[in-house]
């Protein structure tokens, strides 16, 4: 039996960001990709989520 479990968009995101949180321009960049893909409710969750992991220093 095959299980596969699919993260959702909002979960990728994260993940990605997590991994390039050392490079701010890179950062940015894939910030950028995630919330122009995302709707307004995965926007929020996404910003308040960025906010609260990485201050507002990104």
């Amino acid at each position: 039996m095959n299980t596969t479990t699919r993260m959702s968009p909002i979960e990728y995101a994260k993940m990605i960001l997590e991994k390039v949180s050392f490079e701010p321009k890179i950062f940015k960049k894939e910030l950028r990709k995630a919330l122009k893909n995302s709707s307004k409710q995965d926007f929020k969750h996404l910003m308040d989520w960025c906010r609260e992991r990485f201050g507002k220093k990104k």
